[in-house]
This record gives structure tokens, sequence and C-alpha cells, in this order.
């Protein structure tokens, strides 16, 4: 097969992953909680069952989820709402204290297409404020609520001091961003929902109803085989998952089993924010 094909998304000027490992893994965990609910009114904003869907993630699910982390002795990132920052401080204080990283996600996860360069100016230095003050860490990082982003987008993160997107699908590996056709220390690192959650495990029967439960091996069995195909290319996956699903106890330890697996196989597992540094530095740009 000719890979000049699909060159954008590997690696550009570097030859391996570090240690020669053969693939790169990014676990982001959306920390929606209950702004999952009152962002999107077609599915039950501020019904109070949905909204307790929203909690378990903070209060069940994060937990959990930190502890996993730690036998595996695995970083992740957690892309955290400003207003869920507020709302649970102690488990954003307790993330940063394990040694993650942390993106920014939003105020109220807001997802207006509309919103002007202005607007997402001031949210985006409120939310930093916010995590700064609870953590002392400085965010350097982008997922777009509900996958919207703008076409000042760019300029914006890098005024932000931002080294990292987790927005762009049309990639199988992380690329070099350009404004006005030259190359920024901006690293794309790409999503789909094909590594999703909620595209397996997001239930709700409020109008419109949405069923797509699958059981926890079903969502391993389609993931190790995503996997085991783009180590063979030397590619990456970043994950997007959601606490308030994926921290049930049988997925938290479906996701271990996972960890464990890639780690076997030649995965490395690190932050969102070490992986933009790794690119950055393989292609010599500073941040």
């Amino acid at each position: 097969m000719d890979k000049s094909m699909y060159n954008q998304g590997k690696l550009e000027d570097v030859p391996v992953w570090p240690e020669g490992k053969r693939i790169a893994i990014t676990l982001g965990f959306d920390i929606d909680a209950e702004t999952m609910w009152t962002t999107h009114g077609e599915i039950g904003a501020r019904h109070l069952t949905d909204m307790s869907r929203g909690a378990y993630g903070p209060k069940q699910g994060i937990p959990r989820i930190l502890d996993m982390l730690d036998v595996h002795k695995v970083k992740a990132t957690f892309f955290i709402p400003g207003c869920v920052a507020e709302q649970y401080p102690d488990v954003v204080r307790e993330v940063a204290r394990r040694g993650h990283d942390i993106g920014f996600h939003g105020w109220f996860h807001e997802d207006n297409p509309d919103t002007t360069e202005e607007e997402e100016d001031a949210i985006m230095s409120k939310a930093e404020r916010k995590i700064r003050e609870l953590t002392g860490y400085r965010i350097v990082g982008h997922r777009g609520p509900g996958g919207v982003i703008h076409d000042y987008s760019k300029k914006l993160w890098l005024k932000h001091g931002y080294i990292y997107s987790s927005n762009w699908r049309d990639a199988d590996g992380p690329f070099i961003h350009e404004v006005d056709g030259k190359r920024v220390p901006l690293v794309e690192l790409p999503k789909d929902s094909m590594f999703d959650d909620t595209a397996y495990d997001f239930y709700t029967d409020t109008p419109p109803e949405r069923y797509e439960l699958k059981s926890p091996r079903e969502m391993e069995e389609i993931w190790k085989e995503e996997f085991d195909a783009l180590a063979e290319e030397g590619r990456m996956i970043n994950f997007v998952l959601h606490p308030q699903f994926m921290g049930r106890a049988s997925r938290v330890a479906m996701l271990g089993d996972l960890i464990g697996y890639m780690l076997a196989h030649g995965a490395w597992i690190d932050t969102n924010r070490a992986l933009a540094e790794y690119v950055l530095k393989a292609n010599n740009l500073g941040h």
C-alpha cells in the first residue's frame, strides 16, 4: 500500500514513538456532569433524574477511574467545564493531585456555533482562572463542547498559550496546525466517535429516546480490534470517555483490562499534553 496517500496524521519528522512504542494512546475524560443534560434541551434538560445521572460521574465514576489509572500507573487528561469545577472543587483538586492533565471544555459546556470571538475569549479566561484557582494548573489544551469550534479558534488558542487541540476527526495521528499558511506550535490530537463511549453506552428514555447500550466486552472487542490495526501503522488513539457512563463499575473494570492489553502490546499511554509536547519537540516547534 502506498502510505504517502495518507501521510497527514502520521508523525511529521518523527520516525518512532518514545522508546520504540508501536502506538500512542491518550485517555480523555470529559467531566460534563450535569452540563451534559442542561445544554441539550432535546434530551431532558433539567429533568431531575437526568441531572442525577450527570452527578454520578463526579460522585461515583471519577473515584473509580482515578484508582484504576493509579493501578496501571498511567496518566490521563480530564476536560472539565468551568461550572463543573466550581460545583465539584474537591474532585478537580484530586484529579490534579494525582498528576493528570486538565483541558478546557467550556464554562457551561457551551456548544453554540454563533459564539463570537470576544465571548469565547472571555469563556476561556474564566474557565482557566477557575482551574488555576483550585489547582494551580495552567490549561494548555482544548476539546470543544459538542465538538463546536470556530473559524477564529486556532488563533485564539495560540493567544491563550494552548499547545494542543482534540477536535478534528480527519486523521489517525497527530498533525501540526497551520495559521495563515504557516505551521504553528499547535498540535492536533484527533478524536472520533469510534472511540467515544457514548456511541456504545448513552441511554436515555426522555424524548428523543436514545438506546445505545452495549456490554463492556462488546466495547472492548471493538476497541481492541481498532488498537491492533492502528498499532500496525504506528498511529494513535484519543479516547473520549464520560465518567457518568464509563464510571460504572463493570466499565471501569473493562477499561482497566483494555489498558493492560494495550500496555502489553506496545502502547505509550500518556496525557494529551505530554503527547503534544513530544510532537512539538520532534518538529522543532517551541512553546
